[in-house]
């Protein structure tokens, strides 16, 4: 038996290395298709509870499509009540980016003149040069809206994607078993299981940080709104996006939310101070333990040092991807370790 197994697991072995090798010299042609399976592959994740319960009433083909097809018209009706107003404070809000800059510029000369007033004229105050940060400010608005027509022409694709993901529904339990026919036999529980743990705990926990955003985003649009700041929906929007990184989400997310209430005057910049600090609070005493609970089960210097890094890896996407790669990392290694256990 040794004779026949060892030589297969060695075959299998260099076919691997030989495999990601090419993956590797290849990259560059590979790489859309790899992110057009990727990204099939995610949607899918997401529409398999719904697949599921489609499933107790019809095939796995219809199922499949009536869970994409669901999705899409739930996605469409939740875009054309919302995106009209979007895009107008959108716009507004990059309109108002020159005055939030200007604003900046005028407390930092006031700031000076009340230090060299109050004879502290040795401490000399950096004067901010705020023309660049402005540039940057429209050039990163200018990436917005190049962006939002980017997605617009991009609609092949994302098309490509569902139908794609419609398959890997359809067809999830034979393509999990051809997986699972690559991995050596001696090792192929051990993966089993820690597939599914990882699939399980990812679930939860994306589950969770949703709801968690969709709340606070709520709570800071609202706050904001009744703050007078202008563009309350898409800052709140926003915020609820950048919520989902953990500890830098909160900072990044008030940075143009602040910007903006900076254009209505410092009283209502105050206010949208407030109305942050209060949502971080309320969130972080009352929403998140009651959703999230030991969830995650890391800890907060482990979660700081992965979303640094995904971060200067993958930007944004690298700092939303850190925690559930974590996750799933800590997941295969608990399952390893416990795998003698019963």
């Amino acid at each position: 038996m040794e004779k026949h197994t060892r030589p297969t697991t060695w075959k299998v072995a260099l076919a691997l290395v030989a495999g990601a090798a090419l993956v590797v010299l290849l990259w560059r042609f590979i790489a859309p298709a790899f992110l057009l399976a990727a990204g099939a592959a995610a949607l899918a994740f997401l529409l398999l509870p719904l697949c599921r319960f489609w499933e107790r009433f019809m095939g796995p083909g219809a199922a499949a499509a009536l869970s994409l097809l669901s999705t899409l018209v739930f996605l469409a009706a939740l875009l054309l009540l919302v995106l009209p107003a979007l895009i107008a404070q959108i716009a507004d809000l990059l309109r108002s980016l020159p005055a939030a800059v200007e604003s900046v510029r005028g407390f930092v000369e006031r700031l000076s003149a009340w230090t060299q007033a109050a004879g502290m004229g040795e401490i000399a105050l950096p004067q901010l040069d705020l023309s660049g940060a402005a540039g940057g400010m429209l050039q990163f608005a200018a990436g917005t809206v190049t962006f939002a027509g980017g997605v617009a022409n991009a609609v092949s694709q994302i098309t490509m994607a569902a139908v794609l993901s419609a398959f890997f529904l359809v067809d999830r339990h034979r393509l999990l078993l051809r997986l699972e026919l690559l991995v050596p036999s001696r090792f192929r529980g051990l993966a089993v299981r820690m597939g599914m743990a990882a699939q399980r705990e990812v679930r939860l926990y994306l589950r969770a940080q949703i709801t968690v955003s969709l709340a606070v985003g709520a709570l800071s649009g609202l706050g904001l709104w009744l703050a007078g700041v202008r563009s309350a929906l898409a800052l709140g929007l926003l915020i609820g996006i950048f919520n989902l990184i953990p500890y830098f989400g909160p900072v990044l997310g008030a940075v143009p939310a602040l910007a903006a209430a900076l254009t209505s005057g410092w009283q209502t910049a105050l206010f949208a101070a407030a109305v942050l600090i209060v949502v971080q609070q309320l969130d972080g005493s009352l929403i998140s333990p009651r959703v999230m609970g030991g969830i995650t089960g890391l800890s907060p210097a482990a979660v700081l040092l992965g979303v640094f890094a995904g971060g200067c890896v993958l930007g944004v996407s690298g700092m939303l991807l850190a925690l559930p790669a974590m996750m799933v990392v800590r997941t295969c290694i608990r399952v390893l370790v416990q795998r003698g256990e019963t």
